[in-house]
């Protein structure tokens, strides 16, 4: 089996709410010749992560996630050399309904649970090995549930596409949206049956969905819901499951490629070099003008990030960089902070190649909910949510994980002291990797931050607006209400 983040292949077109109408019904590719054999169906949830996940040139999870939910943030700025009018809108907070990577967005998503849907209707009936076919159809379960939470973060209602229409009638491919209930409840259902996932997997196949990955995931749905026991019951399965994951004793190593695919890497989208699939964040970020470095310099930190971190939290030095050596005329450049997380010194000459993964949910955050859960869930944090937290603090001043330590361990805290603990060291374990936003906007807390770096921002952008073009294609659907 060929490495699955990094196959190109096309389980089929996509026919979802966002269809175009002028398509005509010549272009699609029908299933009936497909979805015959064992080979059929790992192409076809290959295809699934390509569409969804494996960074390339427009694939979510590489440059478009990151400007629709760093790039607003009070971490990250849109820098001088963006020139693209859409995503400086997206940086000002002065987007409007025709924004095209907001557009942009939303329908790479809907082709991912598209094919996720063709999937997991299609495989059930092939003549395969039977072990296999369920577990194919769970990776597309939580690739899909990923997916959907993703939509209803960021939109709210949205439309619950779970099979593909049978045709190009207006009847089939318009769809109303959903109740936000609905969406979280067959994320829930998706999620919870992709629990099913082998805890590990070896070879080629590393990188897949697990189990481990899916109850990891879970857990923070049912924190962004506030339904604290349940995300502290299943992250505490993570944490006590069979999957042996575990901070990795150096926080250098979460972003070292050498140490990818590692014990802290629940579920990462898998970057490749030289092959069209390298990290493009890494050159996003990357300052200009220095000989011999190809970079964009587009992803800057806003005025405040960098001095959020103490000289002594080892996560600066990993989050930033301030210097960078001339792979051609051997000089030190120095520049404002900027972000390296993605930087992938094996790729110095062409930062694109970078061969960094991109961590969609590790260990380090799965002990912060676990925290954060039990802090919430209780009238005063327990022994357990301070000890979630404190592995997290101890890694990142260079101390041992599992040993109690007085010189930084956190200790002493009343509830409310407890909970903007933990969200200050989320936004410092985490800060560059989707997390910021969806922070601000599930604690209620982002319209005031976004003032401290002087976004101007209002209760409208809790929800992106439905873009307008998928409104004309579809009248079914409404726009948010604070967007009309």
């Amino acid at each position: 089996m060929k490495k699955i983040l990094y196959i190109l292949s096309v389980a089929a077109v996509s026919v979802t709410s966002c269809a175009k109408l002028e398509e005509s019904p010549d272009s699609i590719i029908t299933t009936e010749q497909f979805y015959k054999t064992s080979a059929d169906a790992v192409s076809a949830i290959n295809s699934v992560y390509t569409a969804g996940l494996n960074p390339g040139p427009i694939m979510m999870y590489n440059r478009l996630f990151n400007i629709a939910v760093e790039v607003q943030s009070d971490d990250v700025i849109a820098g001088q050399r963006v020139t693209n009018v859409d995503v400086r809108a997206m940086s000002a907070l002065t987007y409007s309904t025709t924004n095209d990577r907001i557009d942009e967005l939303w329908k790479e998503h809907y082709i991912a649970i598209d094919r996720a849907n063709i999937a997991i209707d299609k495989i059930p009936a092939i003549d395969m090995d039977g072990t296999l076919r369920t577990r194919l159809v769970n990776e597309a379960k939580f690739l899909r549930g990923l997916l959907y939470f993703n939509l209803v973060r960021l939109w709210g209602e949205v439309p619950l596409v779970l099979h593909t229409p049978a045709s190009l009638k207006q009847e089939e491919i318009q769809v109303a949206k959903s109740p936000v209930e609905d969406v979280y409840q067959q994320i829930i259902q998706d999620l919870s049956d992709a629990e099913a996932l082998p805890a590990t997997y070896a070879g080629n196949d590393i990188g897949r969905a697990t189990g481990g990955a899916a109850k990891a995931l879970l857990s923070k749905v049912y924190l962004t819901r506030q339904e604290w026991a349940k995300a502290a019951s299943k992250a505490l399965e993570v944490i006590n499951g069979p999957y042996g994951y575990a901070l990795f004793e150096n926080f250098s190593d979460v972003f070292n490629v050498a140490t990818k695919n590692g014990k802290e890497h629940i579920f990462s989208a898998q970057c490749k070099g030289g092959i069209g699939l390298g990290n493009r964040l890494a050159a996003s970020a990357t300052p200009v003008g220095i000989p011999g470095i190809t970079a964009a310099g587009t992803d800057e930190p806003t005025s405040i990030a960098y001095g959020l971190y103490s000289a002594n939290d080892r996560r600066r030095a990993t989050t930033f960089f301030t210097s960078l050596i001339s792979p051609t005329n051997g000089r030190t450049y120095t520049f404002t902070p900027k972000f390296s997380k993605y930087w992938d010194p094996t790729s110095i000459l062409t930062p694109t190649e970078s061969n960094q993964n991109i961590p969609i949910i590790r260990y380090a955050e799965v002990l912060l909910i676990y925290a954060e859960a039990l802090n919430e869930a209780n009238a005063t944090p327990s022994a357990e949510a301070y000890e979630a937290l404190n592995k997290v603090i101890r890694r990142a001043f260079g101390k041992a994980i599992n040993t109690p330590d007085n010189t930084v361990d956190i200790a002493n805290l009343d509830k409310a002291a407890f909970r903007e603990e933990v969200y200050k060291q989320r936004r410092l374990e985490l800060m560059f990797e989707f997390q910021r936003w969806f922070d601000l906007i599930r604690t209620k807390r982002m319209i005031s931050a976004l003032q401290v770096v002087g976004k101007t921002a209002s209760e409208k952008h809790y929800l992106f607006p439905i873009p307008q073009h998928e409104i004309d294609l579809n009248p079914k659907l409404e726009q948010n209400p604070l967007w009309k």
